[in-house]
């Protein structure tokens, strides 16, 4: 006859534990097969040569970037992206200026990478990150980098059932190392705030 698993409660005031307390309410494959998360596994950042050619204003480049990152929302606390933050970046030359309050793809290119990254790391690690890219690459070349190995981190995260992606790079190098290892965090986090929204958690206010 196969035993029940016996839990023992965290304290003697504690009321009993039932195997059905913690047994998974929702299952990986009913996450994995769920709207939220095919819609993640599709996910695409546009190459360099696919983003607005037409410079755009502030509210245009905030709305763009939106609808860009819609489908990993629940990795974000809040919008990805405000007017205030546009204008920190700027301040902190993490963004080029905009020239007669007209941004274009140099700019939505930085702000992207921004928003992807400070969701794992802070402002100051974020622009040591980018200085080492523009030394190294242009910008084109870094920010296409950079997109392919968020979109392939995000795609084997939430697809399991396709072989995972190489290293896009041709070569090892330094910059090749951490922007992987900064996408794979990214997509990291991006399916566990997915699947944790999916299962009913929601934020508290000490959460943010």
């Amino acid at each position: 006859m196969p035993q029940r698993p016996t839990i023992i409660p965290m304290s003697d005031d504690a009321k009993p534990i039932t195997p059905s307390d913690v047994a998974p309410t929702v299952l990986p494959d009913s996450f994995l097969n769920s709207e939220e998360a095919l819609a993640a596994a599709h996910f695409k950042l546009p190459s360099y040569a696919d983003l607005p050619t037409v410079e755009l204003y502030r509210d245009q480049v905030i709305t763009y970037i939106e609808g860009v990152l819609s489908p990993l929302a629940a990795c974000s606390d809040g919008a990805w992206l405000t007017p205030s933050m546009v204008n920190n970046y700027v301040k902190q030359r993490l963004v080029p200026a905009p020239a007669k309050k007209l941004y274009g793809r140099e700019h939505i290119a930085h702000l992207l990478i921004i928003c992807i990254f400070k969701q794992f790391l802070t402002i100051d690690a974020i622009g040591r990150l980018l200085a080492i890219q523009r030394m190294t690459y242009p910008v084109d070349v870094a920010y296409d980098y950079v997109a392919v190995e968020v979109n392939h981190a995000v795609s084997d995260a939430f697809d399991t059932t396709s072989t995972r992606h190489e290293d896009s790079a041709s070569m090892v190098t330094r910059e090749s190392v951490l922007v992987r290892s900064a996408a794979e965090a990214f997509a990291a986090k991006a399916f566990l705030m997915s699947y944790l929204a999916f299962s009913g958690y929601e934020r508290s206010e000490t959460d943010r």
